[in-house]
């Protein structure tokens, strides 16, 4: 193929999402090589209550994107659609779309698209080449219309399907992706090193960072932990449903729920921490899961607790995957043994695992799919 390509990313969360996922890093990491229009995601459940903010943000005539930086080379566009997939709003969300990425359509060099969400109203059809990127089993998410999901993964046609974990692989070969690989996700290793390396001390308190979703986190452990450890439990990141009794309770037991942070403060945050948390209930939806977070703590000189996940594999001495029985005391030991050279040993274990080698790895991805027959 001749010219110069343009990537089409069709994301599930927007583009100012309070946590930075695989979405946000790969749009970024393509970036310094090919121009990228990174598009909000349209939704994969039904809409509830909660959204009705992120839909009059979609409606106003100049979308607010101020927050997270947007990298040179990327557009990001706010789609304005009908957020809702059935047959009866399928034809008019097709126009819609269309009409909102133009630019890409009318490119007259190679067309990539790179999707994250089955729901690709047809876009396939005008790709070059097609990604399909699955880092949830989405079909188990809360809310999503089963079925239809399912059946949009069947009728999508991709010359390549990335998984973020072993049992996402083995879902999308039996949804019909002939070609499958594994990427698990990686962390931006070098921000968290180097918050880890400018700390004097460390503090004693494990630390959960990341999305405070109930029907993710093992509430009965985090209530065993908290009883156990009070306010040196700390649970950092967006909280959903913040009605839910579970954060009530917690609180109750003295653990520290705090917000979402940015990059630099969550890096010093955990950076301050003992242990880091992998504390999510075993479920069809979890099966899936491959926590960037692991990486994440290991960077910043945190040892890490699991439960016993399958994308999660035991590193000794580093990375205990532990059942709830033993997720408690595990914690407990690693915060008595103030060992000075660990943090150390735990960064070294990073290396690699990170945002500038995967970014490599895609860039030539990108360019192997373009050059094929």
């Amino acid at each position: 193929m001749s010219g110069d390509p343009l990537v089409l990313v069709l994301g599930t969360a927007d583009w100012n999402a309070p946590v930075a996922t695989n979405q946000h890093r790969v749009t970024a990491a393509l970036a310094p090589a090919f121009p990228v229009v990174f598009v909000e995601g349209t939704g994969t459940r039904s809409l509830q209550l909660g959204d009705a903010r992120r839909v009059l943000r979609r409606l106003r005539s100049t979308p607010q994107l101020a927050g997270r930086a947007v990298p040179a080379g990327v557009a990001v566009v706010s789609p304005r659609v009908v957020p809702h997939h059935a047959p009866v709003t399928r034809r008019v969300n097709t126009a819609l779309l269309q009409r909102q990425v133009g630019r890409w359509l009318r490119h007259r060099g190679p067309r990539l698209l790179w999707t994250y969400s089955p729901f690709t109203h047809g876009l396939e059809r005008h790709a070059d080449r097609t990604v399909y990127h699955l880092v949830d089993l989405l079909h188990e998410n809360p809310g999503v219309h089963r079925g239809r999901l399912l059946a949009a993964e069947r009728d999508l046609r991709a010359d390549l399907a990335l998984a973020t974990s072993p049992a996402i692989a083995e879902h999308l070969r039996a949804q019909g992706f002939a070609t499958t690989r594994v990427l698990p996700n990686v962390a931006d290793v070098a921000l968290f090193t180097a918050a880890a390396r400018a700390t004097v001390s460390r503090g004693t308190s494990a630390v959960f960072a990341g999305t405070l979703a109930p029907h993710k986190l093992d509430g009965e452990l985090l209530l065993d932990l908290a009883s156990v450890l009070g306010d040196r439990l700390r649970l950092v990141g967006p909280l959903v449903d913040p009605g839910d009794p579970l954060w009530r309770s917690l609180s109750a037991a003295g653990a520290r729920i705090g917000g979402p942070l940015g990059p630099a403060e969550l890096a010093r945050e955990l950076a301050t921490a003992a242990v880091g948390l992998v504390p999510y209930r075993l479920s069809p939806l979890t099966r899936g899961i491959s926590p960037l977070k692991t990486y994440e703590y290991l960077a910043a000189g945190l040892p890490v607790v699991s439960t016993p996940l399958p994308a999660v594999t035991a590193l000794e001495g580093a990375v205990f995957v532990r059942d709830r029985a033993a997720f408690v005391a595990q914690v407990e030991d690693l915060l008595a043994d103030g060992d000075p050279a660990r943090p150390e040993r735990m960064t070294r274990l990073a290396q690699g695992h990170d945002w500038e080698s995967r970014g490599v790895e895609l860039r030539a991805l990108v360019r192997d799919l373009l050059a094929g027959p």
